[in-house]
């Protein structure tokens, strides 16, 4: 008995022995096999690596040209937003339309009555006041859709100031030749590109600022364009984009609105405009 479990002993740990071998020696094959065709780059983990390094270094270089355009800004907003702070504490930014004498300062106060007839500098002038941001929109243009009013000084006027020039819009061959608003924050300048224009009652349903989600939104969009005056054909609607409505009453009846459209431009595409308008989207002093 005993010897028998002695001899079955030694055949089983033999047979595990020669087993042992195999698997080791098959496993360093085996290893060395896959470790010469990963150090080539046939990992789909390292290709994938590799593939989203390109894609950001791409995204760098924009992003750092962006970052360096904000840079080179920085000296020239501070002076100028610190001089407007210095006359109304209530600033938030300048508005200019390059190719129009559409400049001015930006105010947002605590209503949105105040600077009707309130003006930048303090005084009282009806039908003058400043152009502001709605009272409920986020003074950094964070908005989905973020609203700025001001007069039309009309043509019986003489000059330009507020937003006489908003209303200029309703030509389509206007709007393709000024296609461009530039707002002056303190942090940066924001580039808009103008979509569409419309006409409509004072009390509109159209005006609003707020949003279920994306869809809503992307419906409001097409709604709104869907009844406007004139729209430039080059800007598509996107539920992630985001608009400042340039908004002014209408000198053949005063309970119309004109609404102005203006998408902002993101960073993704800013470079290329900014690289394809040259100077002509730099401030020039008009009056």
């Amino acid at each position: 008995m005993f010897e028998k479990i002695k001899n079955f002993s030694f055949k089983t740990w033999l047979i595990v022995a020669i087993t042992s071998v195999f698997l080791i020696v098959g496993g360093f094959l085996g290893y060395t096999y896959l470790s010469g065709k990963w150090s080539k780059g046939s990992s789909p983990e390292f290709s994938l690596v590799d593939k989203h390094k390109d894609k950001d270094d791409g995204q760098s270089k924009e992003t750092k040209d962006i970052e360096k355009r904000k840079e080179e800004d920085k000296g020239y907003l501070k002076e100028k937003l610190d001089g407007l702070s210095s006359t109304n504490k209530d600033s938030v930014g300048f508005i200019y339309i390059p190719g129009t004498k559409l400049e001015e300062p930006v105010v947002q106060g605590t209503d949105n009555e105040t600077y009707l007839n309130k003006t930048f500098e303090g005084g009282n002038v009806p039908f003058l006041g400043a152009v502001y941001l709605d009272a409920n929109n986020s003074r950094y243009f964070t908005d989905r859709l973020t609203w700025m009013f001001g007069h039309a000084r009309g043509s019986k006027v003489g000059d330009h100031r507020m937003f006489n020039d908003v209303n200029y819009y309703a030509s389509q061959s206007f709007m393709d030749g000024h296609r461009y608003v530039v707002v002056e924050t303190p942090h940066r300048k924001l580039y808009y590109e103008v979509a569409f224009m419309t006409i409509v009652p004072e009390e509109t349903a159209l005006y609003r600022l707020d949003f279920l989600d994306d869809e809503d939104y992307f419906e409001h969009l097409e709604k709104v364009r869907g009844q406007a005056t004139t729209v430039n054909g080059n800007v598509s609607l996107r539920a992630g984009d985001k608009y400042l409505v340039l908004s002014t009453c209408r000198e053949e009846d005063d309970t119309l609105r004109a609404n102005l459209y203006c998408r902002l431009i993101p960073d993704s595409e800013l470079g290329a405009v900014l690289d394809a308008q040259g100077s002509n989207l730099d401030y020039k002093k008009t009056r």
